[in-house]
């Protein structure tokens, strides 16, 4: 007997040294050797480590498969510092032409990427001084940090005094493989001289437990790990790693039934809380107190209630919040910048506020891991598979006949309930507050209904027709150019920036050419990429030109204003060419099939040209 318990001393001593040793593996793997390159890198950039925080590399010892996942995801990789697995973009010497023919000039230096540009620091003392017109030296800066690999990454250059890190005035659009100047991705009007600083703009969603310490001398920012990973959403794993060392403690509990009180499980969690992880990035939120979250970073801990820590900003339409007059103080087009008028998120990246609005999440238990999940999922969009039919629907709405209810051969439930009303990252989202098309609703606010969005050449009176008949909805009293003119092409050409971004994705989706044709769309598409005055726009429409079957002609919508409209009108000449389109006075087709171009100039002069400002 003493020789048994002998041997099986020894078989857990010897699964503890390995287990010891696969987790400072582990760290190594994670950290990477400290190549003289990694250490300048890391004096550029926020310090890692925050007490209770120990890092995804301690993470993958005991959960391998989990952390092979995460690891593959857009999460992983949303900020990195600069090397050469990193960087997407090509530091290859070019010059990048910005606004006003400011140029910028990016170069590899071995493992090193630099770029010349106006010091940001200067552009930032200029403008506290008041002195506009001061003229800015150029420097080299190193770029040590990024931000970004799905679908375009922004780059940081360091301060020469500290840790704060500026953007470099370009991104990198990954699926165009092209510079384009960062004020170009936003949906806003020209702002002037903008000098974007990361380590208070980007640290809370962008980095783990950030600390941006930016009133310090000099400023000294700190987060647990760089990019979103495993304590994000699990919380600090000092205290798990600690009380499972040994093998024993690991199997009580993966043996147990009881929740581990070291880690947090977010299957384990409520609805609520468990989107709460999610809300702690992808919402509409504020500090209460903000000079605490300089100095001391957020106090939510994941499992915790996000809004003991966070003001988390719902529309006066749907909630009362005092607190929020101080806001609109500040900032009168608050809400405008992030939501529709009757409070519908219109913005990507805040999610969970629409989530707040969902009557499943409110009086069911409809939560972000209903549809995603960080695990096992496809990268692209962390949807699960229930989310990729629609079973995460048909669970609680039993439907005798879906054709019967869709009056549809094949649409989705997403398809009705969840429309691309989102604007963000040069292309338009799926809203997430899931609700029923109602015209009374997208008369009184703007919002393009879900019908109008794949039936882009019909009128809102078609719609209120079908809607009528087939689901029983009151027809509203509609203006006299709703009931001749194609809703899409409506908000295409007059209106305001953020319908005409929707409205240009719209036309040339793919379930809209199926549902309206693409034989009509690309002088409308022409007109918004040459000439509408905001950089977004033009790029969305673009690319939906792109997008139609044997595009005319590629027009550069980031061109000179002179080059666009010679491309917009050799475009027109080619489609004239082509084959005629059915005449449609909706889609603005003449009897003759030719395009209605004094129609479209009408509506062009009543566009909408109040500024929008959405802050993606």
């Amino acid at each position: 007997m003493r020789s048994v318990r002998r041997r099986a001393l020894l078989v857990l001593a010897a699964l503890a040294l390995a287990a010891a040793a696969a987790s400072v593996a582990g760290r190594l793997a994670h950290h990477g050797p400290a190549r003289r390159s990694d250490v300048a890198l890391a004096r550029r950039t926020p310090a890692l480590g925050r007490p209770g925080y120990l890092g995804s590399g301690a993470c993958a010892p005991c959960h391998p498969a989990a952390h092979a996942t995460w690891a593959a995801s857009y999460h992983r990789t949303m900020t990195q510092r600069a090397g050469p697995g990193a960087v997407l973009a090509p530091f290859d010497g070019r010059a990048l032409v910005g606004p006003g023919g400011d140029v910028s000039r990016v170069e590899r230096r071995g493992d090193e990427f630099w770029a010349e540009l106006r010091d940001p620091e200067a552009r930032l003392a200029r403008a506290d001084a008041g002195s506009p017109l001061e003229p800015v030296p150029k420097v080299w800066r190193r770029v040590v940090m990024t931000t970004g690999s799905h679908h375009m990454q922004v780059y940081w250059v360091e301060s020469p005094r500290d840790r704060r890190l500026h953007a470099l005035p370009f991104a990198w659009l990954i699926d165009q493989a092209r510079w384009v100047p960062v004020e170009s991705t936003l949906l806003r009007p020209p702002q002037g001289d903008v000098v974007y600083t990361w380590n208070r703009a980007c640290l809370p969603c962008h980095a783990v437990a950030g600390e941006p310490r930016v009133d310090a001398e000099p400023i000294d920012t700190r987060v647990a790990e760089l990019g979103i990973a495993c304590e994000a959403c699990h919380g600090p794993g000092e205290a798990h790693v600690a009380a499972h060392r040994s093998p024993l403690a690991r199997y009580r509990t993966h043996l147990s039934r009881e929740p581990d009180p070291t880690i947090v499980d977010p299957a384990r969690l409520d609805h609520r809380r468990s989107s709460e992880l999610c809300g702690q990035c992808h919402s509409v939120s504020r500090y209460p107190d903000e000079p605490a979250f300089l100095a001391h970073g957020d106090t939510y801990r994941p499992g915790a209630a996000l809004g003991d820590h966070r003001q988390l900003v719902r529309h006066p339409v749907r909630a009362a919040q005092p607190w929020l007059d101080a806001a609109l103080d500040e900032d009168p087009e608050y809400l405008a910048g992030r939501m529709w008028s009757d409070g519908h998120v219109r913005v990507t990246g805040r999610e969970y506020t629409a989530l707040l609005e969902t009557p499943c999440h409110q009086r069911g238990a409809l939560s972000c891991l209903t549809c995603h999940q960080m695990h096992g999922a496809d990268p692209d969009d962390q949807l699960a598979p229930a989310a990729r039919t629609d079973a995460a629907c048909t669970t609680c709405h039993v439907l005798q006949d879906s054709r019967e209810h869709t009056r549809h051969a094949a649409l989705a439930c997403v398809d009705c309930h969840m429309p691309r009303t989102t604007y963000g990252l040069l292309k338009a989202i799926r809203s997430h507050v899931i609700d029923s098309p109602d015209l009374a609703t997208t008369l009184a606010t703007g919002r393009p209904d879900a019908c109008s969005l794949c039936h882009v050449d019909r009128p809102l009176a078609w719609t209120a027709d079908h809607l009528a008949r087939g689901y029983g909805h009151p027809r509203p009293d509609l203006p006299p150019e709703h009931e001749t003119t194609s809703a899409a092409v409506l908000w295409a050409i007059r209106g305001d920036a953020g319908q005409r971004a929707l409205a240009a994705d719209a036309l040339a989706h793919p379930q809209a050419r199926a549902a309206a044709g693409a034989d009509w769309q690309a002088p409308l598409l022409a007109h918004l990429a040459a000439f509408d005055p905001y950089d977004a726009v033009r790029q969305i429409a673009a690319r939906s030109l792109r997008a139609l079957p044997n595009p005319a002609a590629d027009l550069d919508p980031l061109a000179p204003p002179e080059a666009r409209a010679r491309l917009a009108a050799e475009l027109l000449a080619r489609w004239r060419a082509g084959p005629r389109p059915t005449p449609d006075p909706a889609r603005l087709v003449t009897p003759s099939g030719d395009h209605d171009a004094a129609a479209l100039a009408a509506l062009a002069a009543l566009r909408d040209d109040r500024p929008i400002d959405l802050k993606e």
